[in-house]
């Protein structure tokens, strides 16, 4: 992920004008080493740049440069947001579109550049509440039951177990090196650099103790914890892939994803009793009302579980 978001870096500098690629690129460094951003945040944040400056470029017919960013007008930027809506963009992309303009034209400011204002006229989409779809316990446990056949298929396993045994990213998982786990916990660096531990079930370490001695590449202190089929450190790539395919063997649904482990994890440690301030330090919220979701969610449960099961509900309604 380090090189794509290097990669889309690159990219947009080639359509913005000379005095903008400087801000463009110190942009970057100020969101790796100073905010310490996730590399999907950076080359999120890189690919709406790009499509941005594209645009600008078509739109005035010249490479877009700090004199154009201090006179865009609002009409300008509706024009560019209409185009990615007729790319048939979601809203949430166009909301996430927006939030990057305006975290980088902040940092401009920030730097003693004058921005239009058209960046703060323009109000962004209303989102609707979207809840997240966990698996069900037996649905998660089954990615973790089937007898491994390979090494690679050990060390699937695993990083499942971790996803959903400590409800980790999966990027937090696969940052993992030797030194951030013992047999009781996990030291993860989350977002923006955050570290927090994360206690580590008997089986999960158990696992992960299989998998790496059935790996053809040696552990070490300073190795990844889960290697590709070369050795090097595991792609995400290669594990959204596997699951979509193990969706199709084991009847998953399509929201089967590493993520939807994560939102397992939390959601049936609630549903168990568990407390609400705990899961959210074992997730890695830095606000509560990130955790809430899940209560929400369970609450939906419960109350269809009421539908479902009182005998009123099955009576035909009188006439």
């Amino acid at each position: 992920m380090e090189e794509r978001s290097a990669r889309r870096l690159q990219e947009s500098l080639g359509f913005a004008s000379d005095d903008l690629k400087r801000w463009l690129a110190s942009y970057y460094q100020k969101l790796v080493f100073e905010r310490r951003s996730s590399w999907h945040t950076v080359h999120a944040t890189y690919s709406d740049l790009k499509h941005f400056l594209i645009f600008m470029r078509d739109h005035t017919g010249e490479l877009l440069n700090l004199k154009g960013l201090e006179t865009l007008k609002p009409i300008d930027l509706r024009a560019f947001l209409a185009s990615r809506m007729r790319e048939r963009s979601s809203k949430r992309t166009t909301a996430r579109l927006l939030s990057s303009l305006r975290s980088f034209v902040r940092y401009l400011r920030s730097q003693g550049h004058t921005i239009s204002s058209a960046f703060e006229v323009i109000s962004s989409p209303r989102l609707d509440k979207r809840l997240p779809r966990p698996l069900s316990e037996v649905q998660s446990l089954n990615l973790m039951d089937r007898k491994p056949e390979t090494w690679m298929e050990l060390r699937d396993q695993a990083l499942f177990m971790l996803l959903y045994g400590c409800g980790l990213r999966i990027s937090e998982a696969l940052n993992l090196n030797g030194t951030d786990w013992t047999a009781s916990f996990l030291l993860i660096k989350g977002k923006g650099g955050k570290e927090r531990h994360v206690p580590l079930l008997a089986s999960v370490a158990a696992k992960v103790e299989q998998y790496l001695k059935a790996s053809p590449y040696p552990s070490g202190p300073d190795k990844p914890l889960f290697r590709g089929a070369r050795g090097g450190r595991l792609n995400p790539v290669i594990i959204e892939r596997t699951l979509r395919n193990l969706r199709l063997e084991l009847g998953l649904p399509g929201t089967a994803t590493p993520h939807a482990l994560r939102h397992s994890f939390a959601t049936h440690l609630l549903e168990s009793g568990g407390d609400l301030r705990h899961i959210q330090e074992l997730l890695g919220h830095a606000s509560l009302s990130s955790t809430q979701i899940y209560t929400d969610l369970t609450q939906d449960k419960i109350y269809q579980a009421y539908r479902d099961a009182h005998p009123r509900s099955k009576r035909p309604a009188p006439g």
